[in-house]
């Protein structure tokens, strides 16, 4: 017996990673009771096709790669679903603050020609902390 919800929510997966939350609300735009969303989401979970902790340890590899900081990953990652806890842990022990301090410094030599306030605010726009902002700015003096 073919589950509609479930073959919708695996075709939707198939393509990217989500969280729990997006498949959610995708089955929801797509007109599935909520039983039926129960339902699939239980499927994908025991099948370990859906799970926000090692989406949320992809992501913020990746973001860490891209030269994002704490403050903007952890705010993506709530506006994916992922719960605060979760990504607070995540972002401790994935992102220390020397390697905030490194990709801030890293940020900082790209843009030497900009005012200081200029790179305050681009750091600041990418999303790191006020204090790993000035210790980078000390460092690459």
């Amino acid at each position: 017996m073919t589950n509609p919800a479930r073959d919708k929510a695996l075709t939707y997966l198939g393509r990217f990673a989500r969280t729990e939350r997006q498949v959610k609300v995708y089955l929801q735009k797509k007109g599935f009771a909520a039983d039926e969303i129960k339902d699939a989401i239980l499927f994908l979970r025991e099948h370990r096709f859906l799970n926000d902790t090692s989406y949320a340890e992809s992501f913020i590899q990746s973001k860490i790669h891209h030269g994002d900081g704490p403050l903007k990953i952890k705010q993506m990652l709530f506006q994916k679903g992922v719960d605060s806890n979760t990504s607070n842990e995540l972002l401790n022990s994935m992102y220390p603050q020397e390697l905030q301090l490194e990709k801030a410094v890293e940020l900082l030599q790209k843009r030497r020609s900009a005012t200081r306030e200029k790179q305050i605010r681009f750091i600041a726009s990418r999303g790191f902390p006020r204090y790993v902002i000035i210790q980078a700015l000390k460092k690459s003096q």
